[in-house]
């Protein structure tokens, strides 16, 4: 390639300059020669975004979203203002926030909010007026998830209860039940980062728990039936259950002894476990998937617990997720392993499956250069018989022509269907 833009460039002015039409052809020929990977861009939102999500009485989804090659950025309209927000997951979760706030704020104005609170011997509970200034908490934008597929994963901290944790369920029994219970049923997480959220479903679970107070069962306000956000994550109705009804700590003993059966020290179970950034559900979700598995997750919780950010704590969740739906689906897998940096399985017929988390991959560069890796693993490795990718996400056409191309199969929207 380099000769050809090498004779290019030394074409003589004359030849070049012959015709208008002739110029075009040769800039359209460069413009080929040099076109070798696919360009980021904008997506349709509407090809990722459930359609019932896409807009709604509080948010309206913009019709593009940028692409980076694996993660694509929603723009969100709230009211008057505008939101950037990475990662289809991500947004779900949020758009379902927007409308749990709203309703949460409607009860706490209520006549029998304010009865529940004072038959409840209570402290007075701040209620929730206006639109948050940000409905979508404190969100940095830093490199999480899929986009740390293609790179070292930092060093992991340890910690204590789970940043998500702190706060979030603390106080007396009675409230945290009722406010895993309200969360449910709205559709979102107990241990969400949302701040705003967080004192208003711990404000109305206290008059809840404490003071009698009865609230509809119809509570999720967008994309259908209460509870869609954990559905969306792919589990069962069970599992479901587990969640709602177990304590912070009744799950950390459900899961610690889950793990250990699974062959995992004590020592890096408590490390998964007191994670900062995976919350009691994500430990729950990642456990009971690798349960799924049923062979020693050692080297993936290993690396799971060099999480950085609870986006990353989500990554391997889903990670997991996806290698159990493989597990159950393709065929049974003989063990983890860590290839090329990156947690990835051996299935008992040699295929070597990768997981990844994305919202949309194209061929590009780090994509380029990630698939070359594996293909020398094949090559090296005299237990590995092939190669597949699997994904929660999509998968550009090019993508696909140049995986079929090197016999590397695939699998998207692995997630669509959770587990039965």
């Amino acid at each position: 390639m380099k000769a050809i833009l090498f004779t290019l460039i030394l074409l003589p002015a004359a030849l070049i300059a012959q015709s208008d039409n002739s110029a075009q052809d040769a800039a359209g020929f460069l413009n080929r020669v040099e076109k070798t990977f696919e360009s980021v861009g904008e997506v349709p939102a509407k090809e990722f975004v459930p359609a019932q999500l896409m807009s709604g009485q509080l948010h309206a989804v913009g019709q593009g979203a940028y692409s980076d090659g694996l993660r694509n950025t929603y723009v969100i309209n709230v009211g008057n203002e505008q939101y950037e927000i990475t990662g289809t997951p991500a947004l779900i979760e949020r758009i379902y926030e927007i409308y749990a706030l709203d309703y949460l704020r409607g009860v706490s104005k209520s006549a029998e909010f304010g009865k529940a609170i004072a038959s409840g011997g209570k402290e007075k509970v701040q209620s929730v007026v206006g639109i948050v200034k940000d409905p979508f908490g404190t969100i940095k934008r830093v490199p999480s998830g899929a986009a740390r597929f293609f790179g070292r994963i930092g060093e992991g901290v340890k910690g204590g209860k789970s940043e998500t944790e702190q706060g979030a369920l603390a106080g007396v029994t009675g409230v945290t039940k009722a406010k895993v219970v309200l969360a449910a049923k709205l559709g979102v997480s107990p241990y969400t980062t949302n701040e705003d959220l967080q004192q208003a479903l711990t404000g109305v679970a206290r008059a809840s728990a404490g003071g009698g107070l009865v609230l509809s069962a119809a509570t999720a306000a967008v994309g259908g039936a209460a509870g869609n956000v954990l559905s969306v994550v792919g589990m069962n109705q069970t599992l479901q259950d587990v969640l709602v009804n177990s304590t912070p700590e009744d799950l950390r003993i459900l899961n610690r002894k889950k793990l250990l059966a699974l062959g995992v020290s004590r020592a890096l179970a408590d490390e998964f476990l007191m994670h900062p950034w995976f919350s009691p559900w994500h430990e729950t979700i990642t456990t009971d998937a690798l349960v799924r598995i049923g062979v020693d997750p050692t080297v993936f919780i290993e690396d799971a617990c060099k999480s950085l950010t609870q986006e990353d704590a989500l990554y391997f969740q889903r990670l997991a997720q996806i290698l159990a739906q493989y597990s159950a689906t393709a065929g049974p897998l003989r063990a983890f392993r860590r290839e090329s940096r990156i947690a990835t399985a051996l299935a008992k017929d040699g295929t070597l499956v990768v997981p990844v988390s994305l919202d949309y991959a194209i061929w590009a560069e780090h994509t380029a250069r990630r698939t070359e890796d594996f293909i020398a693993i094949d090559k090296s490795r005299g237990d590995i018989k092939a190669l597949a990718l699997w994904t929660d996400g999509r998968l550009s056409e090019r993508l696909k022509d140049e995986y079929k191309a090197r016999n590397i199969t695939w699998r998207e929207r692995a997630l669509d269907k959770p587990l039965r």
